[in-house]
């Protein structure tokens, strides 16, 4: 594996929040049997950045053996607290079953289809997982978790921030511009780094693994957030 092919995003985003914290969200895992070196790359950028949430975003693996190595990521990152998961297409090709399973053995909370309120730092954060649905008022701030971007399509004006991924930049990127990585783009509207919509910043990951694995220009990411106080 060569580590130049992988990157950490990192934004910031000013909020009407008490007290800073960091979110990492890491998607489209796509694990096989050959996935050990990309797993330990992801262990080490977790106790390096030691987020205070941690959001893993579907598209978990390919083939059985990648199953063991989605076992062994979540071992690395077992113990820590505010890990939160949802499912991708490929997790409900492969089975949803097992991989809910695994999640839920790993200590991970799963919130596919669901949402939750966490307490964080004397705050109330609230968790969407896969699907819009109205936030509570007494929520501090709040963050969206899908898989498939056009998800964003949708009215986020209870949102912070969302997070999506699936799109894995095209996995080819010819030239980009504040409009969106291309030729992918003219594809796939959501095939952007970020993009603003109501008061919601959206941050789309390029990813972290392809079932076909060619890539140009496309490096793979993981996107960290340092949530700050207005």
């Amino acid at each position: 594996m060569r580590k130049t092919n992988f990157e950490v995003r990192k934004e910031q985003l000013i909020a009407e929040v008490k007290h800073p914290f960091s979110i990492l969200y890491l998607s489209d895992f796509h694990f096989n049997g050959g996935s050990r070196e990309v797993a330990m790359w992801m262990i080490e950028r977790v106790n390096e950045l030691d987020p205070d949430i941690i959001l893993l975003g579907g598209d978990y693996v390919d083939t059985r053996k990648g199953l063991k190595e989605l076992a062994f990521f979540l071992g690395g990152i077992s113990g820590r607290k505010n890990v939160f998961a949802i499912a991708g297409n490929h997790d409900y090709f492969f089975g949803i079953d097992k991989i809910e399973k695994l999640f839920l053995n790993k200590g991970v909370v799963w919130i596919e289809n669901d949402f939750l309120d966490i307490q964080l730092k004397e705050m109330q954060i609230r968790l969407n997982g896969s699907q819009l649905s109205e936030n509570s008022n007494s929520s501090n701030f709040s963050i969206l978790c899908v898989h498939n971007p056009k998800v964003l399509n949708g009215d986020l004006t209870s949102y912070d921030i969302a997070f999506g991924g699936h799109l894995h930049g095209s996995q080819f990127v010819f030239w980009k511009n504040e409009k969106g990585l291309y030729p992918g783009r003219f594809f796939y509207n959501w095939n952007v780094l970020s993009r603003r919509k109501e008061d919601c910043i959206c941050l789309i990951s390029k990813g972290l693994g392809d079932t076909l694995p060619v890539r140009y220009n496309c490096k793979k990411d993981v996107i960290f957030v340092e949530v700050v106080p207005s």
